[in-house]
């Protein structure tokens, strides 16, 4: 006797198949269609902290021998801070420090620089970028400006012999001649002016916690007794380049 099974089981087969192939199919696309929102969810750009560091670069006025435009290009160090409101608009802190670049001191600049920026930044932002734009009022401050140490005349009383009895009392007035240079009574004090900086800026997140950040912008000053577009009222190109940490 012999006994054969092949077309049953090819039937059983053809039948499973029948049954449950359309289902398996639908469950494999629903997690792998569950898959992608959740690798979404985990780089959705929900980060409230931003923290980093950077190089910076910064024109300033410097003193030369003719012409308006004289300027010294600073490189530095420094780290910002960002607090992000929503995906659109966040409040953006800058602080930066530029050593000495060697020009001699002046009356409005000099000696090392430290620079502080206080603002806003907007615009729109995906998981990957971000496309900013910064306005953030601050502070330039300079360690080593010449400042004038004239003193002002002032009179000295001392009493004279007395005659008949009656004292007398004669009045000498010491004074600095008003025809030297001033140049010879010149010190060295630290000066802080207003800045304004405007701008644009661009990031890339390899990761959600991961940032890299491009800054470009222009920083006005205000020096004293400066009026608008002149040599100490002047536009300033600076640029910064960080890496940013986001919690």
């Amino acid at each position: 006797m012999r006994l054969s099974f092949p077309a049953p089981v090819k039937r059983v087969s053809l039948s499973f198949a029948a049954q449950f192939g359309s289902p398996l199919a639908a469950i494999f696309a629903l997690v792998v269609a569950c898959a992608s929102p959740a690798r979404a969810q985990n780089f959705a750009d929900n980060s409230k902290w931003e923290l980093g560091g950077h190089y910076a670069f910064l024109t300033l006025p410097s003193q030369c021998t003719g012409g308006s435009t004289c300027e010294s290009s600073n490189s530095g160090l420094g780290a910002n801070v960002t607090y992000n409101i929503s995906p659109w608009i966040g409040v953006d802190t800058e602080m930066n420090f530029f050593g000495n670049n060697g020009d001699t001191s002046t009356n409005l600049t000099g000696g090392n620089v430290t620079e502080g920026l206080f603002g806003l930044r907007f615009g729109p932002t995906t998981r990957r970028w971000g496309l900013y734009s910064v306005v953030r009022p601050g502070f330039v401050n300079f360690s080593n400006v010449l400042a004038s140490t004239q003193s002002s005349a002032t009179p000295a009383a001392s009493p004279a012999p007395a005659a008949n009895g009656v004292p007398r009392f004669s009045a000498v007035l010491n004074y600095q001649a008003s025809s030297i240079s001033p140049m010879a009574m010149l010190g060295f004090t630290r000066a802080t002016d207003f800045a304004f900086n405007y701008g644009e800026a661009i990031e890339y997140r390899p990761t959600k916690h991961v940032a890299v950040r491009l800054d470009i912008g222009d920083t006005i000053v205000s020096y004293p007794g400066s009026t608008l577009g002149a040599q100490y009222h002047q536009h300033n190109f600076q640029i910064s380049q960080a890496i940013v940490f986001r919690f």
